[in-house]
């Protein structure tokens, strides 16, 4: 990372998370273990070969995952239904021409009023499904799909570069609602955590399944379980899929792409 985006993305973290999340961020650099950024590897692969391109981010809190390709001039569509988080990821990035952001939850239907839950734990837990016992009933939200969203924005001919999802659970709704028959985009990142997913019908395994059924090769960044929401957690590893979780309770993140040269350098990055 150059020293220059190094300074933007701290100005970004005092601008969102203010001076608790500069001392957060500060305190896991002077902790030993490593814990990677995995959006920050998927745009360091990525800017390699694309200047400007199309990512939509499902799940952008307060932007953090977004601000790289936001500030290099990419084209970003970001959904937060969160009011919370939104207001924070609107001070920080509305004023960006290229940033649309969306109030809307995404999953793998249509539908309006739908309750949404929020837990005093943490703000990055937010979500379709209450999964915690501190989970409570916030607000209502509009669900979309992301084929709905790509005809309303006029972007069903256009490639989508890197596709994000972060939603609590509702990863694999969010794929399914995708337009496969149409496009497919050119690297997807996506979380998995089957205590959260398999009250909602599926696992890692089905999640990664999926992808593989589409053409895409995966890389997996497995984390230790979650100890307490809203602290550090711990990384335990990336390996190659196929491949079985060493701890069946870990989460963390699938790496997608097609592309046989963006997956070499995928493995050169995460290697590092």
């Amino acid at each position: 990372m150059s020293l220059t985006h190094k300074s933007k993305t701290a100005f970004t973290i005092l601008k969102t998370q203010g001076v608790s999340g500069v001392v957060k961020v500060l305190k896991a650099k002077l902790d030993s273990a490593y814990r990677p950024d995995e959006a920050e590897i998927v745009f360091e692969v990525l800017s390699k070969t694309i200047n400007k391109g199309i990512m939509i981010d499902v799940g952008a809190h307060h932007g953090g995952s977004l601000a790289p390709f936001a500030q290099a001039g990419w084209q970003v569509y970001a959904f937060e239904p969160d009011s919370g988080n939104r207001a924070i990821l609107t001070n920080s990035f509305g004023n960006f021409p290229n940033v649309h952001i969306d109030d809307r939850a995404v999953s793998d239907h249509l539908e309006d009023e739908v309750t949404f839950y929020k837990s005093a734990e943490s703000t990055g837990v937010s979500g379709l499904s209450a999964f915690l016992p501190s989970h409570r009933a916030a607000e209502k939200v509009s669900v979309t799909t992301l084929q709905r969203f790509l005809i309303e924005q006029k972007l069903e001919k256009q490639e989508i570069d890197f596709l994000k999802i972060d939603t609590e659970g509702f990863d694999f709704m969010v794929l399914k609602g995708f337009p496969w028959n149409e496009k497919q985009p050119r690297m997807i990142l996506c979380e998995f955590e089957d205590s959260k997913t398999t009250p909602l019908g599926y696992s890692f395994q089905d999640l990664a399944a999926f992808l593989v059924e589409r053409g895409y090769k995966l890389v997996i960044s497995e984390w230790y379980p979650v100890k307490k929401y809203g602290s550090l957690h711990d990384w335990k590893r990336f390996t190659t899929y196929p491949c079985t979780l060493e701890d069946p309770t870990a989460w963390g993140n699938i790496f997608a792409v097609k592309d046989d040269n963006l997956y070499q350098q995928l493995l050169e990055v995460s290697n590092n």
